[in-house]
């Protein structure tokens, strides 16, 4: 059963503001297209739990800093935020 996707307010207005280059846009469609499958990603995505205020969240990376931080809930996959490291943990 796929899941539907969400997009945040914050994720939205965060994502105007990238400028990805093609490659990370193809990881990047490729990436949540696997999780609205529920296809696991692959180990280069380095999908993993968070900690402190995101407790309830997992990140994935398109690239070394750039990442994009979601939760599945209720047949949702929900999009919170996307960006640097120090642009979202700072």
């Amino acid at each position: 059963m796929s899941l539907k996707l969400f997009r945040t307010k914050i994720f939205l207005k965060e994502y105007q503001k990238l400028s990805m280059n093609d490659q990370h846009y193809a990881k990047y469609v490729a990436y949540v297209t696997a999780l609205l499958t529920n296809q696991p990603l692959p180990p280069e995505a380095l999908d993993h739990p968070l900690k402190g205020n995101f407790q309830n969240y997992k990140e994935f990376h398109i690239s070394g800093d750039l990442l994009v931080i979601y939760t599945i809930e209720e047949n949702y996959l929900k999009l919170i935020r996307i960006g640097t490291h120090a642009q979202l943990f700072e």
